[in-house]
């Protein structure tokens, strides 16, 4: 999975006087957040979804039977870009416009497979489901949670994909990462008052330039491990000091 665009940066809507007789000096200017602001660059739109799938993946086209799809991407506890965590495979194919290309792949991990909409040839939005005996794509797989990628989409705290872990910590509380090699080596990360629902993966290029060092898992993982005693499994309250969040699972309710 990989990574997007920033986030657009919200600004204040300001009432101007028009009463001002003279041009405003330089240092006026600097006070002013908008002074310096480029009036004819284009507003940033919601992210684009492709109509081609993955290489190597087999591509499931919706028909937009369903309205909901929102490009704001706000991700919720119960869903993301308006679309609330589907029941099947079926429907969340069905809940993007028509000709979206999704990309089904029956292994996404060694026990999870992934159905992904994509958006400048990048997975943007997946839901996951367990891949046991699971080949070829069918509507009636059961969804187990969704899965969020794309740097666009945002939680109303303005957390998602590529948000640093300093400033999800902000927004959340304490951050705590953890990986166990019973789960594949797998590294999750909470934080004491995200909402349940949330599920959160950082990564960072300095947690895989240290991997095999002082406990340091193999990968991108985002936590500092270095000291950290355990058996299978290791926890840590420090982070790298680049780590970002590259993914967000909402899980779907029972």
């Amino acid at each position: 999975m990989t990574r997007y665009m920033k986030p657009a940066m919200l600004l204040p809507i300001l009432a101007i006087a028009a009463c001002a007789s003279e041009p405003a000096s330089d240092d006026e200017a600097a006070a002013d957040p908008l002074a310096a602001e480029d009036e004819s660059a284009p507003a940033p739109a919601g992210f684009a979804l492709d109509d081609e799938a993955a290489e190597g993946a087999t591509a499931v086209t919706s028909e937009g039977t369903a309205v909901s799809f929102d490009a704001d991407c706000t991700i919720t506890e119960t869903g993301v870009a308006g679309i609330e965590t589907p029941r099947t495979l079926g429907d969340f194919v069905e809940a993007f416009p028509a000709g979206t290309a999704l990309s089904f792949q029956p292994v996404y991990m060694v026990d999870f497979g992934s159905l992904c909409a994509r958006s400048g040839g990048e997975d943007a939005i997946c839901v996951i489901f367990e891949s046991y005996d699971v080949e070829n794509y069918r509507a009636d797989i059961p969804v187990m949670a969704m899965g969020v990628y794309s740097d666009q989409c945002r939680t109303a705290e303005g957390v998602g994909p590529g948000t640093s872990i300093a400033d999800t910590v902000a927004s959340y509380g304490a951050a705590r990462f953890g990986y166990s090699y019973e789960n594949e080596g797998r590294e999750y990360v909470s934080f004491a008052n995200a909402p349940d629902a949330y599920s959160f993966r950082a990564e960072s290029e300095t947690g895989e330039a240290m991997q095999g060092e002082a406990n340091q898992p193999p990968g991108r993982h985002g936590g500092d491990y270095a000291g950290v005693e355990g058996d299978s499994y290791f926890e840590t309250n420090v982070s790298q000091p680049d780590a970002r969040l590259w993914e967000i699972w909402i899980s779907t309710p029972l």
